[in-house]
């Protein structure tokens, strides 16, 4: 049997782990997220010494992670907040000489082909084409895909970080703050309404992340508190009605909302927001959760080079 492989994703809120086989079909074994908080710990476009620290210490935890599910190969990808950080490229390269790895800066339209790799993979859609969106804290990135092909994708600057840069929000938000919000999604979607039309998505894929917590959220609410998987379906009034209630709730409710990991408390009524938009714009017949997204995109590339 071949070892495992470890995936590191450098993000611009979080940096998270995924270890797989070493074989395919390719198989998920762990999961972990570390609050590096990157974009909110180098807003002024420049890593300095304690965002660095940071994740570096994040890399060690991963390291030593990785060591217990004996993986012998070590991939990685750095995001937005490195693409647009000034020093961000001699960070990763201090990093991959300190910790011997090999962690690469990905352009916004190589991040979206891995997640469209990532989240088919990881689900069964019987409907297309298919539209996925992946809210990351820099970017979003949307891609409308048939079984095999990418038909149209595009990496916007618009995460649930970078969405709310140089503004002074209320918590909860106010209704003005909430305008101010959709103006800057406005003048970046210009396009997204007709490009929709256009290619006519009939289902929905949300990868992990916010998604991951909308569904724990509809689940909680019904006292079912097991894990949700690949291939949940959301059922439509409970989704709208989940991201009605975080877009209008304060910091501390988020806190006590059940089913909500709390490293996602501080944006991910933001995240809501951006996903509202897009529902309020085109309405599909299905709307699925895939845990797959950029980081199985990458292994199961790389283990088909290795064939």
């Amino acid at each position: 049997m071949k070892k495992n492989i470890a995936i590191i994703d450098l993000g611009s809120n979080l940096t998270k782990l995924v270890i797989t086989s070493g074989e395919l079909p390719l198989q998920v074994i762990h999961r972990s997220v570390y609050n590096t908080k990157t974009l909110k710990s180098a807003p002024k476009g420049f890593f300095d010494h304690q965002s660095i620290g940071q994740i570096e210490s994040d890399i060690k935890s991963i390291l030593e992670v990785a060591n217990q599910y004996d993986c012998s190969t070590y991939l990685g990808i750095a995001t937005s907040a490195f693409r647009t950080r000034k020093n961000g490229l001699q960070v990763i390269q201090d990093l991959n000489k300190k910790f011997n790895l090999q962690i690469d800066i990905i352009t916004g339209e190589r991040e979206a082909q891995l997640i469209y790799k990532g989240a088919i993979a990881s689900t069964t859609v019987d409907r297309f084409p298919v539209m996925i969106m992946d809210i990351g804290g820099g970017s979003t990135e949307l891609i409308i895909a048939n079984a095999s092909n990418i038909l149209w994708k595009q990496s916007f600057d618009l995460g649930s970080t970078a969405l709310t840069s140089g503004l002074s929000l209320s918590d909860p938000l106010s209704l003005n703050d909430m305008e101010d919000l959709k103006n800057r999604l406005d003048r970046h979607f210009t396009d997204l309404p007709q490009i929709i039309q256009e290619y006519t998505p009939i289902s929905f894929i949300g990868t992990t992340g916010a998604f991951e917590s909308f569904a724990q959220m509809i689940e909680s609410s019904h006292d079912n508190h097991k894990p949700v998987a690949s291939n949940y379906r959301y059922e439509l009034k409970k989704l709208n009605e989940i991201l009605i209630r975080i877009l209008k709730s304060s910091l501390q409710e988020r806190r006590d909302t059940k089913g909500l990991n709390p490293l996602r408390v501080p944006t991910v009524h933001i995240a809501a927001l951006i996903f509202k938009y897009v529902l309020d714009i085109y309405s599909f017949e299905e709307h699925i959760l895939s845990l797959g997204d950029v980081k199985e995109g990458l292994a199961g590339e790389y283990l088909e080079s290795q064939l």
